[in-house]
């Protein structure tokens, strides 16, 4: 299997009825999906866009997303998703970076086909006004599917070494990077998820979350790959709609990031407990996940698979970690997945042999990396080499083959050589009473060195008892770990995919 518009097209014909994807009380099956998206890509073929243009779509969790998607593919072109809430000057701004050959959007689409530069502009640097963009609008996508279809259309399918998509990362670890995969890597991503998560054959996956992400828009792959059904769902703000959702389409997996699993636990969680014997797994990470949710989530679905996955936007998927069924390994994220290699170096990338007391950082490698970071030459090579991806994770690997992540190497408070993990106190804090969420961070002391400093967001009803939560960490935490100053806050600053924006933590 070369694509994912390769699998899709082999089951048109082998189960055509079958539901490929559902969304907005919609659904399309297999053999209507692939009709549309050869419309798609015929109508991108008679456009004149050659093989490679980039193509940017202001992404919304709908089917027209995914007869765009499977159509750019199909036509040889990259993918370009974007924030469903993105502006008229941050699509201009891509478009620009991308040099990109046409832009589906709801916004900036003008009546000659172009995406209006005054909508985009900026007057203080001029941009905008060089250059139009050839625009349609989402709604334009399936009409012009099917009046561009016809029977009998032939294409190449994409091969290996195309670049399938171009993801923006969400930019918590710096400036936000176009990178680059490969049919190669999406491919092998969704193998790792395929694998790794034992997917049934009747699998129906509820992916509650922006479409853009890396992590939804990977599980779109995976079904599609299975011959499988995806469920497509704008995020866990309507828990009412997300539980009507798994019944009504009999959903058996859901992607569940750590910030929805908090908030379903608090609000929700008897709600959830009752569809233990129907889901099969739920999938959850792109973010550190505390232990005591790891833990409830197991007690209210005692017969559901329950995975954790490590990765990131420049490796995809490469570990996943049963914790249903591996009680008690802290900061565990499993052994690595079918096409993954995952080993620990040390700060000059030489490979070293880890162990809880020896730690290094995480390296990666196999057929679902990057291709680079678009347009990122230095950037790159600060990431990527030899086919290598060398994260900033500290983490090491114990002897029976499983992988520990620890935290960010530049999260880790550094206190006279003596290391404090955040997650570790975060995940002794989170077992509190009454607590909703925190973040432990550095700040400088007095005398010019850093201590830990942590903030504490209380449940509602809930009140902060600072003495009895520092009683309750001197209990579990060395008493350098212990945070020096408690403070109480409504709120922590979270990027758009419900990570912690620890750059923004800082007073």
């Amino acid at each position: 299997m070369e694509s994912i518009v390769e699998a899709l097209k082999n089951f048109a014909a082998s189960r055509p009825d079958r539901v490929a994807v559902i969304a907005d009380e919609e659904q399309i099956t297999y053999g209507e999906l692939w009709k549309e998206v050869q419309g798609f890509a015929e109508y991108l073929r008679k456009q004149g866009f050659v093989k490679g243009s980039r193509i940017t779509v202001k992404a919304a969790p709908s089917i027209w997303f995914a007869v765009s998607c499977f159509g750019i593919h199909l036509s040889g072109n990259a993918h370009v998703p974007m924030e469903k809430t993105i502006g008229e000057s941050g699509i201009l701004s891509i478009a620009e970076q991308l040099d990109a050959s046409l832009i589906i959007s709801d916004v900036g689409c003008g009546e000659d086909g172009f995406f209006a530069a005054s909508a985009g502009g900026s007057p203080e640097n001029g941009t905008g006004a060089e250059k139009k963009y050839r625009c349609i609008t989402q709604q334009d996508v399936r009409r012009l599917a099917l009046e561009h279809y016809r029977e009998g259309l032939e294409f190449e399918l994409p091969t290996l070494d195309m670049t399938c998509d171009i993801m923006f990362t969400t930019g918590t670890t710096g400036k936000s990077k176009g990178v680059m995969e490969s049919h190669r890597a999406v491919v092998a991503v969704s193998e790792n998820v395929q694998y790794g998560a034992q997917i049934p054959e009747d699998n129906i996956y509820l992916i509650p979350a922006p479409i853009n992400h890396a992590s939804a828009i990977r599980k779109l792959y995976v079904s599609i790959l299975t011959g499988t059904t995806a469920v497509l769902l704008d995020g866990f703000t309507d828990i009412k709609k997300l539980f009507s959702y798994i019944d009504r389409y009999k959903v058996t997996s859901i992607l569940m990031p750590p910030a929805a699993v908090r908030m379903i636990l608090l609000l929700a969680g008897k709600e959830l407990s009752k569809y233990s014997d129907q889901l099969h797994h739920i999938h959850t990470g792109s973010a550190a996940f505390p232990e005591a949710d790891k833990e409830k989530l197991c007690e209210l679905l005692p017969h559901t698979r329950l995975y954790f996955a490590y990765g990131s936007s420049e490796a995809g998927c490469v570990s996943m970690f049963d914790y249903s069924k591996h009680r008690g390994l802290i900061s565990c994220v499993g052994k690595p997945n079918k096409n993954a290699h995952i080993f620990i170096v040390d700060e000059d990338r030489k490979e070293i042999k880890s162990s809880r007391t020896e730690q290094g950082l995480i390296a990666i490698s196999g057929g679902m990396v990057m291709q680079g970071y678009y347009g990122e030459p230095e950037l790159t090579a600060e990431v990527l080499k030899d086919g290598i991806v060398y994260t900033n994770d500290i983490g090491y690997i114990d002897e029976e083959g499983f992988v520990y992540m620890l935290g960010r190497k530049g999260d880790v408070i550094n206190i006279g050589g003596l290391k404090i993990a955040p997650i570790e106190v975060e995940n002794v804090v989170l077992r509190f009473p009454g607590v909703a969420d925190c973040a432990c961070y550095a700040v400088e002391d007095r005398m010019g060195g850093m201590v830990p400093k942590l903030k504490v967001v209380m449940q509602k009803g809930s009140a902060l008892d600072t003495a009895a939560l520092k009683a309750h960490m001197q209990k579990h935490l060395e008493a350098f770990k212990i945070p020096k100053q408690i403070i109480e806050t409504e709120e922590l600053p979270k990027t758009s995919n419900g990570k912690l924006d620890r750059k923004r933590l800082a007073d």
